[in-house]
């Protein structure tokens, strides 16, 4: 009887903590062939009169096995979910084109208490 409870809870409590985490996209195992592979046989990616610019973020934690509605996060940031990593971001809400302003952001942030908040690179297009 013991041996048939403890069977049982074995099959059962994985099947619950699948049933938790968010489903994971099929793009995530069947990745796409990059752009500059697939240029020369599929259609070309449209082009726009736009430049290229540098913009930033803050970043202050990457949650892997948890969930950030169990933390309040500072106003000023944001929860982004990446399925194929399965892991919750938590970045500045806003993007900075001035690199001095992202920095004044993190340093705010590490005073508040963030201590492994992080400069990320991003392009943006204008």
């Amino acid at each position: 009887m013991r041996l048939a409870f403890l069977s049982a809870l074995f099959l059962v409590v994985p099947t619950l903590l699948r049933a938790q985490a968010p489903a994971r996209p099929a793009y995530c195992d069947e990745l796409p062939v990059t752009y500059e592979k697939a240029a020369s046989t599929s259609t070309p990616l449209p082009r726009f009169a736009t430049d290229p610019v540098t913009e930033y973020k803050v970043q202050v934690a990457i949650l892997r096995h948890t969930h950030p509605r169990d933390f309040p996060f500072h106003k000023k940031l944001v929860a982004r979910w990446r399925p194929c990593e399965q892991v919750w971001v938590v970045e500045s809400r806003d993007t900075f084109r001035n690199r001095a302003d992202a920095e004044q952001l993190k340093q705010e942030l590490i005073r508040l208490g963030y201590k492994g908040a992080y400069l990320i690179e991003l392009v943006g297009y204008e």
